[in-house]
């Protein structure tokens, strides 16, 4: 049972992830490959601010700050590109994130990685196993998942479907399109900074290969398979691809062909809905 519980809790924080790179490359078209950077921000910051003796709550909204501004910072100078100009600039945050978490080592520790980040505790209560983090991370899901409903319902979401549909003709109808990018760059990061500061505290350590150009790239297969532009394709692709390694540990297969075997599953499911079904599992017909 405490081994479905951790499948789970994963499973909502990386659909966290998700939903924060649905509303970038889904909603607006902003096809960013640096979101596990954005995430691994948002973790490292988590775990400096409770070393720091923060609590819970202040860490967390902390991480989700730090993480939105440095998505700020990291997006704007590349904010009035558009298509293979803003990947490739995306593409370059990840690499000099993926940099920094290895060599700032008197903050990050490095290729070492932080462990020992301390357990949850709120109103004196401790959660330190799967099962009782399991609530913490389903009502962040929930709150995460809620917000992205009510964005792409509102007034600014129909903007921001507009400008991926035509980013010339929104702004010749008097609209500020960089100022929306502005704004959803912010409401992104935190939503990996939150997922960030939850992963944090419940694997208890941390490291740069936890967040580096892979996690980025599988975050947007999640996506992909599960549905751009709708939130249960945030949720349905996470919890599908996190599932395949869990089934792979009840094959007799050699532990060296494991990680191959996984990819290799991952690209065919990948082909697959791409050739079949390219606007994922629970997508609109394109």
């Amino acid at each position: 049972m405490n081994f479905l519980f951790s499948f789970i809790v994963l499973a909502e924080i990386f659909a966290i992830v998700a939903i924060s790179t649905n509303l970038l490359m889904g909603v607006v078209g902003i096809f960013s490959v640096a979101q596990a950077a954005i995430m691994g921000c948002g973790a490292y910051a988590y775990a400096v601010l409770a070393a720091a003796g923060a609590p819970f709550f202040p860490a967390v909204c902390g991480a989700m700050m730090i993480a939105a501004s440095l998505n700020l910072l990291t997006a704007l100078p590349s904010l009035r590109l558009a298509g293979d100009y803003f990947v490739i600039t995306s593409f370059g945050t990840q690499l000099v994130a993926t940099a920094v978490f290895i060599n700032w080592v008197a903050v990050t520790g490095g290729a070492a990685g932080l462990p020992g980040i301390p357990v949850a505790e709120i109103f004196g209560v401790r959660f330190v196993t799967a099962g009782e983090f399991l609530w913490i991370s389903t009502v962040a899901l929930a709150l995460m998942a809620f917000s992205f409903w009510c964005l792409l319902r509102s007034p600014y979401g129909k903007l921001l479907h507009a400008i991926r549909l035509d980013e010339i003709a929104v702004s010749a109808s008097g609209r500020k399109v960089l100022r929306a990018k502005v704004g959803v760059s912010l409401v992104s990061g935190a939503y990996a900074g939150c997922a960030g500061a939850l992963y944090a505290v419940y694997i208890s350590f941390i490291d740069p290969i936890s967040f580096d150009i892979h996690v980025s790239v599988l975050v947007i297969t999640m996506v992909v398979i599960g549905g751009a532009r709708t939130l249960a394709g945030s949720i349905i692709g996470p919890f599908l691809l996190l599932a395949i390694p869990q089934l792979l540990t009840l094959l007799e297969i050699s532990s060296s062909l494991v990680g191959p075997v996984r990819q290799l599953i991952f690209g065919v499911i990948l082909i697959a809905c791409v050739l079949w079904r390219p606007q994922g599992i629970a997508g609109r017909s394109l």
